[in-house]
C-alpha cells in the first residue's frame, strides 16, 4: 500500500462511517462509493490506481450486510478490476462466497473475462469450483469462443491487404461501399456498415507506415492508376485487372468478417450493461437471453421519439422557413431547387435545436480561437450532402439500373466527371485550397457578398480529421476515443482532403455537429459557456409559462458537506421544481447509454439527494430567496420535485436512483404545447390543434403531463 492509495482508503472508510450513524449500512457504503466513481478525493497527483488500491483495501468490504444492500458496490468493484493489482484475490474470494452476484456483475461490467490473462481471471477460475460459478465462467468462455473464427478471418484477410497503402485500401473501400446503393440492398445503409469502415479504416492507421501519410501528387495518381482504373475502367492489364479483383475479394472478406464481429460484440455488451439479460449453459440454447422484453421495448420506444422530435424540429423549420419568404425564392440552380429547399430548411432545424437545446451561439470558436458562424457550417455540411446526392448517388444509381453491374456504373460515373472536368471517381479529393475554393460559395453573407475564404478555412478545419495526427495517437494510445466517419468527413492525407462521398450524403449533419463539438471535441474552451446557455434557455421558457426562476444558486455549505451549485430552482402555484441540467453528445449504443446512465447521471441524481436537502433547508432560511421565487409555503421539503434535465433522449422517462430523468426536447415540446408538431407536415391540419393545458397552463398540470409520459401518449 503506497502513502497515496492509504490517503484514499482513509478517504473512503471515513465518508462511510461519517454517514453510517443516519443511513443504513448499504446507503452509507453508496455515499464512499460515490465519491470513488466521482474520482474523489481529487488531487492531480492522485491516479486512478492510487483510487482503486485505497478502495479496495477498506474495511467496509469485509460486512457483508453493507455490501449485500449497496447499489454501487458492483460499478464500483468494476473500476476496480480494470486494474490487476488493485485487489487482492482473497477479497474476491471472499465476495465471490458471501455476495456472488455482486462480484458476478463487477466482472460483466468490466468485462474482466476479455483479458484472459488476467492473473485475477486465472486465479478465479482456478479457485471457484461451485456450479454456479462453474456455468458463469462456461458463458463466459462460449462468448469469448463465439468471436475466434471471425478474428482469424480477420487477421487472415488483413494478411492478404497488408501491402496496400492507406489510399489503395480507401480506393477498394470505397468501390464496395456503392453496393449499399444497389435497389436490392439492406435498409441500413449507414449505421451499421458506417462501424464496419470505422473499425478497418482505424486498425489501417494503427499499423500503416508514416509514409502512407505523406502523399504527393505522383504517389496518389501510380496509386489510382494501379488499384483504382483497373476496376472502374477495365481497359489496363488482365494482371492488374485480376491482382485487383482478388484485393477486392479480400476486402470482402475482411467486411463480412468485421461485421459478425461487431455484431458478437453487441452480445457481450448486452451480457454485459443489460440488467435484463440473464444466462444459461444448456444444450441447443442460447447461452444469453432476457429475463424480459422491457429492455429492448424501452430501446425501440427511443428509437420511436427521436424520430417524432425530428419531425418537430423540422416542422418548426419549415414553418421559420415559410415566414422568412424564403419559399418564393429560387436557392441555387433551378434544377437542384427542391433539394437546396430541403438543405436550408434542415439547416434552420438545425440551428433551432443547437441553440435552443444545446445552448450553441451564432459562432463557434476553433481550437486555434478562429470563429466561425456557426449558419455557414451547417449550411455547408448540408449541400455537400446535397451535392453528393444529385451529383455521384443519384447518376450511380441510374447507371447501376442499366447495366447491373457495380464497377460499370461506377466507371461510367467517373467518366462523366472526366469529360466534364469533375472528380466523380468513388472517393474525392483536392488540394485545400481547391477545397476551400468550392466551400468559399456556401459562406456568402452581407459582410462577405463573394463569401469568405477564412470562414471557409475555419469549416474546412471544423470537418477535418488529420489522418497522420489520428495515426500517431492510435498507435501511442489504442483506446482512446476517435472520430466517428460521419463527425469528421474530411479526412487529411498530406497536403490532401478526402472524402467518401456514400458518407457525406448520407449523414446525418445534425447529430455529426453535435458529436464533432461533445463526443470529439468535448474539452472544447466554449463546452462551460454552451451548458450555461442551456440552463438559461430552459429558464426562459419557463419563466414565459409563469414561473420564478432562480438559476445558479448556491446553499450555505454546512460543516463537511457543500452541496454544489442549483441549476434551476423554480416556483408556480405553491409548487417547487429543482432541475440538474446535463447537455452531451447523442449515442448510438446501448453501452454509451449505460455509460451515461452510470457516469452522468448517476452522478446528478446523487447530487440532486444532497441539492434538494440544501434547497429546503434554504428555502425555510433565506428570505431573500424566497422572495425571489414569490414562494411562501412553510413546508418546503413537501412540495419540492427534483428533475433531471438532460439534452439526451435515451432515458427520457425513467428514473435514476429515484430521480426522473426528463429530455430538454420532450420540455421543449410541452412548455411550447406543441405536441401537434410531433407529426408529419401532412398529417398536421388533420389532427388540429390538440392542447396538452385544455384548461390553461397551471404548474400542476405541467408536472402531471411530465411525470405521465402525457407527450408521447397515442403517438409512442
Amino acid at each position: 500500500m503506497t502513502e497515496k492509495g492509504s490517503r484514499c482508503r482513509q478517504h473512503y472508510q471515513s465518508v462511510y462511517e461519517r454517514n453510517q450513524p443516519e443511513l443504513s449500512k448499504g446507503r452509507a457504503l453508496d455515499e464512499s462509493l460515490h465519491h470513488f466513481l466521482d474520482q474523489r478525493p481529487a488531487g492531480k497527483n492522485l491516479s486512478a490506481l492510487d483510487r482503486a488500491t485505497g478502495l479496495a483495501s477498506a474495511l467496509f468490504w469485509r460486512d457483508v450486510e453493507a455490501v449485500a444492500q449497496s447499489e454501487l458496490a458492483s460499478l464500483a468493484l468494476s473500476r476496480v478490476l480494470h486494474f490487476d493489482n488493485a485487489v487482492s484475490v482473497e477479497l474476491l474470494l471472499e465476495l465471490a462466497s458471501d455476495v456472488p452476484d455482486t462480484l458476478r456483475w463487477a466482472i460483466r461490467y468490466s468485462k474482466l473475462f476479455e483479458r484472459t490473462a488476467s492473473p485475477l481471471w486465472l486465479a478465479l477460475r482456478v479457485a471457484l469450483t461451485g456450479d454456479e460459478w462453474q456455468v458463469f465462467f462456461g458463458v463466459c468462455e462460449r462468448l469469448l469462443d463465439q468471436l475466434k473464427p471471425f478474428d482469424e478471418l480477420i487477421a487472415n484477410a488483413e494478411k492478404q491487404l497488408e501491402h496496400l497503402s492507406l489510399l489503395e485500401l480507401f480506393s477498394y473501400l470505397s468501390v464496395l461501399a456503392y453496393q449499399a446503393f444497389a435497389e436490392d440492398a439492406p435498409d441500413d445503409r449507414s449505421g451499421q456498415q458506417w462501424k464496419v469502415h470505422n473499425r478497418i479504416i482505424l486498425r489501417k492507421l494503427q499499423t500503416c507506415p508514416e509514409e502512407d501519410l505523406r502523399l504527393s501528387e505522383s504517389r496518389l495518381w501510380q496509386s489510382l492508376k494501379c488499384h483504382l482504373s483497373p476496376i472502374i475502367f477495365p481497359g489496363t492489364s488482365t494482371a492488374d485487372v485480376a491482382t485487383c479483383g482478388e484485393n477486392l475479394e479480400w476486402l470482402a472478406v475482411l467486411i463480412a468478417a468485421t461485421q459478425e464481429r461487431i455484431d458478437y460484440e453487441g452480445s457481450i455488451d448486452w451480457f454485459c450493461f443489460d440488467p435484463e439479460c440473464r444466462y444459461q449453459l444448456k444444450p441447443g440454447e442460447s447461452v444469453i437471453y432476457n429475463q424480459s422484453e422491457a429492455g429492448t421495448e424501452r430501446w425501440q420506444r427511443t428509437g420511436r421519439k427521436s424520430d417524432l422530435l425530428w419531425l418537430y424540429w423540422m416542422n418548426r423549420a419549415v414553418l421559420a422557413f415559410v415566414d422568412s419568404g424564403l419559399a418564393e425564392e429560387i436557392i441555387g440552380l433551378p434544377e437542384n431547387y427542391e433539394l437546396n429547399q430541403l438543405a436550408y430548411i434542415k439547416v434552420l432545424r438545425s440551428e433551432l435545436q443547437l441553440q435552443q437545446i444545446y445552448g450553441l451561439g451564432d459562432r463557434l470558436s476553433l481550437s486555434d480561437g478562429v470563429q466561425v458562424q456557426l449558419h455557414h457550417v451547417l449550411l455547408a455540411s448540408e449541400l455537400i450532402s446535397v451535392f453528393f446526392q444529385s451529383q455521384f448517388i443519384q447518376p450511380f444509381q441510374d447507371y447501376l439500373r442499366d447495366s447491373g453491374v457495380l464497377a460499370d456504373a461506377l466507371g461510367r460515373l467517373a467518366m462523366d466527371g472526366m469529360l466534364s472536368g469533375e472528380n466523380r471517381f468513388p472517393m474525392t479529393w483536392s488540394e485545400e485550397e481547391e477545397k476551400i475554393r468550392r466551400i468559399k460559395g456556401w459562406t456568402v453573407s452581407d459582410e462577405h457578398p463573394q463569401g469568405s475564404v477564412d470562414s471557409a478555412k475555419a469549416i474546412l478545419k471544423f470537418w477535418t480529421s488529420d489522418l497522420k495526427a489520428l495515426s500517431q495517437q492510435l498507435k501511442q494510445q489504442p483506446g482512446m476515443p476517435a472520430p466517428r466517419l460521419y463527425e469528421l468527413p474530411f479526412y487529411k492525407v498530406g497536403r490532401y482532403s478526402f472524402q467518401f462521398p456514400w458518407v457525406g450524403a448520407q449523414q446525418n449533419n445534425l447529430t455529426a455537429t453535435i458529436n464533432n463539438l461533445r463526443r470529439v471535441n468535448a474539452r472544447r474552451a466554449d463546452a462551460q459557456a454552451e451548458t450555461q446557455r442551456v440552463e438559461l434557455a430552459l429558464a426562459d421558457s419557463l419563466r414565459q409559462r409563469g414561473f420564478a426562476v432562480e438559476v445558479g444558486y448556491r446553499p450555505p455549505v454546512r460543516e463537511e458537506d457543500d452541496a454544489g451549485e442549483v441549476d434551476l430552482i423554480c416556483h408556480r402555484d405553491g409548487v417547487l421544481l429543482l432541475m440538474e441540467v446535463k447537455s452531451g453528445y447523442i449515442r448510438s449504443t446501448t453501452h454509451e447509454v449505460w455509460l451515461h446512465r452510470t457516469n452522468t447521471l448517476r452522478k446528478a441524481a446523487w447530487q440532486l439527494r444532497r441539492k434538494r436537502i440544501a434547497v429546503a433547508r434554504a428555502l425555510a432560511a433565506d428570505q431573500d430567496l424566497r422572495f425571489r421565487l414569490g414562494y411562501n409555503g412553510q413546508c418546503p421539503e413537501a412540495t419540492l420535485r427534483a428533475w433531471i434535465v438532460d439534452t439526451s433522449i435515451e432515458l427520457d422517462g425513467q428514473s435514476v436512483d429515484g430521480f426522473r430523468v426528463v429530455s430538454r426536447e420532450a420540455l421543449e415540446v410541452i412548455l411550447r404545447d406543441e405536441k401537434q408538431l410531433l407529426r408529419s407536415m401532412g398529417q398536421l391540419d388533420e389532427a388540429g390543434r390538440d392542447s396538452l393545458f385544455p384548461g390553461g397552463f397551471t404548474a400542476g398540470r405541467f408536472i402531471a403531463v411530465v411525470e405521465s409520459d402525457e407527450l408521447w401518449r397515442g403517438i409512442c
